[in-house]
């Protein structure tokens, strides 16, 4: 038997093996009852008779299997858990919350690795070693396996209907045989940077872009195998030439939504197919090969938000057909990819996308920052091995970045969702940092999300 990473593990969602070796005291001297334990650059706050020694980390914002909540009796409805006189503190979604304690934020939920192994002889009656660090979702025994945690998604969210050519976000589609392989490939998950606060150095050219709370869309111009007379079939038959073409594509997240190549695809969130009134903004501006990544922004054709509450500077439009970018919904494009007929693909730059959108009359995500991580905080001492989790702080309370501030683009007084950090490697790598009253507005939201179903 042995921990996994399920086929849709979600990397910010995983739980992790902990070897607790060390506490931290709590930054209140008057705390005298808990203290701390760091998990890269997250916090989580336990108590003060906490042991050393293997832990299993829960990040907020993840689900955690009933069963073991029942099993470690930690449900706040003491009927649900199997020692009814002990009462825990999680609901009966098992959703992780993060806190605010005595001006200390604990992200997430520690437990110790002799309950979670406890839980494991219980359910299969099997063991497993721990291993520092690894991260997993499920577990597997033999050719079963058994969930342990995901991402969590209201109920009402993951019931609506999903379709069945449904991708994986920074993967080739799956099931579309006209779309030619190595030609378009969905968005990759973005990384809490909490996660691994290593991965920039004092050194790196980063940028440092505003995170905003829409929904995902790609354009493309790729290649595609197009649709072939008879004759062309013959001569296919007889030569082996393919007939490939350039063609657009469009998508969700995870869904291409052009119906030719996607036949099964449905009209989406809310029956409204917002992804395309985007496409129709991007598409005449890319050239062969090209594809565009962006976020959608304001509101709906039906009038709805986007996501709740996040109006942008945008109005609701007064009908379906009266439907406008700029002033109804934005486009922000955040990634540009060059992909050659070989299926190699060439990232631009974070400084090239931003010039790319000026030359081309489209809107890049605001650029807040570019230049050298160093630079940013230049007080923090760069030799110290505690550069990266300064840095991590530093941005983390950056009023020129509207962290824990309201959104400085909305009319609504919402909170600021955070920013994007990338470095300028040559390769598309991109960190998120989340601002903790947008995080709590997360934790407590029930109400279905577009992008869950995108």
């Amino acid at each position: 038997m042995k921990l996994t990473q399920s086929k849709n593990a979600n990397i910010n969602y995983l739980a992790q093996v902990i070897n607790v070796k060390e506490f931290l005291p709590h930054p209140n001297p008057e705390v005298n009852k808990l203290k701390l334990v760091a998990i890269g650059s997250y916090r989580v706050i336990v108590s003060l008779d906490s042991k050393p020694g293997f832990y299993v980390y829960f990040p907020a914002l993840s689900q955690i299997n009933p069963d073991f909540l029942r099993f470690c009796s930690l449900y706040r409805d003491t009927t649900l858990n199997a020692n009814p006189e002990h009462k825990g503190f999680f609901e009966k979604n098992g959703k992780v919350t993060a806190i605010r304690l005595k001006g200390q934020v604990s992200e997430g939920f520690l437990i110790e690795w002799d309950l979670f192994n406890n839980w494991l002889i219980d359910s299969v009656n099997k063991t497993v070693e721990p291993k520092e660090n690894e991260e997993f979702d499920s577990v597997q025994d033999d050719e079963k396996s058994f969930w342990v945690c995901k991402k969590y998604i209201p109920k009402d969210s993951s019931q609506r209907s999903s379709n069945p050519n449904k991708g994986q976000r920074g993967k080739q589609p799956k099931g579309l045989d006209k779309i030619i392989e190595n030609q378009f490939r969905f968005h990759y998950d973005t990384v809490i940077i909490k996660k691994c606060p290593y991965v920039v150095k004092p050194s790196d050219i980063i940028s440092i872009t505003t995170k905003v709370h829409g929904t995902s869309g790609i354009s493309a111009y790729v290649l595609c195998h197009k649709k072939l007379s008879w004759k062309e079939k013959i001569a296919r038959w007889l030569t082996g030439h393919q007939f490939d073409q350039y063609d657009y594509l469009y998508s969700s997240r995870t869904v291409v939504k052009n119906k030719y190549y996607n036949k099964d695809v449905t009209p989406g969130f809310y029956g409204v197919d917002v992804w395309k009134c985007a496409d129709d903004v991007v598409r005449p501006h890319l050239t062969k090969g090209m594809t565009a990544y962006y976020e959608i922004i304001g509101y709906l054709p039906n009038g709805q938000y986007i996501q709740k509450g996040y109006d942008y500077g945008c109005i609701p439009p007064k009908s379906e057909d009266d439907y406008k970018e700029g002033i109804n919904f934005k486009v922000l494009v955040y990634r540009l990819t060059y992909t050659n007929v070989d299926g190699f693909v060439h990232e631009f730059s974070a400084k090239e996308v931003q010039q790319w959108c000026q030359n081309n009359g489209l809107t890049p995500v605001t650029e807040l920052y570019y230049g050298y991580a160093g630079l940013l905080y230049p007080e923090l001492d760069f030799d110290s091995p505690y550069w990266c989790d300064k840095f991590i702080e530093a941005m983390a309370n950056d009023p020129r970045f509207y962290m824990e501030q309201p959104s400085p683009d909305c009319v609504n007084n919402v909170p600021h969702e955070g920013i994007v950090i990338k470095t300028e490697k040559m390769r598309s790598e991109a960190w998120k940092l989340k601002c903790f009253a947008f995080l709590q507005g997360e934790l407590k939201d029930e109400t279905a999300n577009i992008e869950d179903n995108a």
